[in-house]
């Protein structure tokens, strides 16, 4: 039984890193050997070039990471924030005060937070609505574009990412490394030294030359 990555064989790799989602082990296992094929080297020596390709648009990963912490920031802050503006008479009366200005509930309407809701949500329906009615279009319209075999804007910036790799380390497979690259886009982990490898291979970020950098878009 394989206990290792390094142990299965080729076919196996191959099925792995070309399954949906992916497989990082997988596709870093095939690299490997496609640089000890082309370069003659040894399996660690595989490892410390590994972690040099990795490190190419590195700086660049942070930037292709921002819309997603952006879009998971707001809906995080926007559905904890519509709890207590429906349910909360407090934030509501304020909330009303200063954008809504309608008119305030009568005494005894308000004395559970399901009263207080039903007073909120006068106002609160038709953006809350609207905000459901669009992203249900969204999404709609992400399954079209999936249906007409268009790439969603994630796979765009994984092929970017791996057209960079492929250009600057042509003597490899370009399918390897875009199977590589794909599956380390948002994953700076290998950059940081590979695991389950030697302590030397950990660390050899400090020792490797530094990357070619990739070319920032004029």
């Amino acid at each position: 039984m394989p206990r290792h990555i390094s142990e299965l064989s080729g076919e196996l790799l191959f099925l792995m890193s070309k399954a949906p989602g992916g497989s990082t082990p997988a596709a870093r296992e095939r690299l490997r050997r496609e640089i000890m094929h082309v370069d003659g080297v040894s399996y660690e020596e595989a490892g410390v070039k590994i972690v040099q390709m990795a490190q190419y648009g590195k700086a660049d990963t942070m930037l292709l990471k921002t819309p997603y912490y952006v879009g998971m920031a707001t809906a995080r802050i926007a559905g904890i924030v519509s709890i207590p503006l429906v349910f909360s008479l407090t934030l509501a009366s304020k909330f009303n005060e200063h954008n809504v200005m309608a008119e305030p509930p009568e005494e005894g309407m308000t004395d559970t937070m399901l009263e207080v809701g039903m007073w909120t949500w006068g106002w609160m329906e038709p953006p809350l609505g609207t905000i459901s009615f669009f992203l249900l279009c969204m999404q709609f319209a992400t399954e079209q574009r999936l249906n007409l075999g268009l790439k969603p804007f994630t796979e765009r910036l994984k092929s970017r990412k791996a057209d960079q790799l492929v250009k600057a380390y042509p003597q490899y497979d370009r399918y390897i490394v875009r199977d590589y690259a794909k599956a380390i886009c948002f994953d700076e982990s290998d950059a940081d030294g590979l695991e389950n490898e030697p302590l030397w291979l950990k660390n050899s970020r400090a020792a490797l030359p530094h990357p070619p950098e990739a070319k920032q878009s004029q």
